[in-house]
């Protein structure tokens, strides 16, 4: 998946890279029923200079795990609590708060391997292509083409 955006920070090789959100995402609402701002915020390994437009690709695979990794780890833990909370003969009051217990936990767990990962050159999304200049539309840059 390859995704355009501009470089709007550099810390030596880490760029913040600003994505638009893509056209087809316009009647979803899905991200908090569309309250959410209209662009994103990416770090991504490359060089690249602030302003510049770049055409970024998530590794091949890594789409898949991290969904894995930011929605079945906090679920896995909190059905696992769930689980523990049954076999252990409590209610189903304390069962049901030790599967909100768990499913924080996971969210605990899932946050800490996304710090550790983003360090992971092999794990982020990289810069396949550097368009040098001031940020400009894709459709601009398209036009070019």
């Amino acid at each position: 998946m390859i995704r355009t955006g501009f470089v709007k920070d550099k810390k030596g090789e880490r760029l913040s890279v600003c994505f638009e959100r893509p056209s087809s995402c316009e009647g979803c609402k899905g991200c908090a029923k569309g309250l959410m701002s209209k662009s994103e915020l990416l770090t991504v390994f490359g060089e690249a200079e602030v302003g510049d437009i770049v055409d970024v690709e998530m590794p091949e695979g890594r789409v898949f795990q991290a969904s894995l990794l930011a929605y079945g780890l906090p679920l896995g833990v909190m059905i696992a609590a769930l689980a523990l909370g049954s076999a252990l003969g409590f209610g189903d009051t304390i069962a049901f708060l030790m599967a909100l217990v768990g499913l924080a936990a996971g969210y605990g767990l899932a946050r800490l391997a996304d710090r550790y990962l983003r360090s992971k050159k092999n794990w982020c999304p990289r810069i396949v292509q550097v368009h040098k200049g001031a940020a400009c539309t894709t459709e601009e840059r398209n036009m070019e083409k």
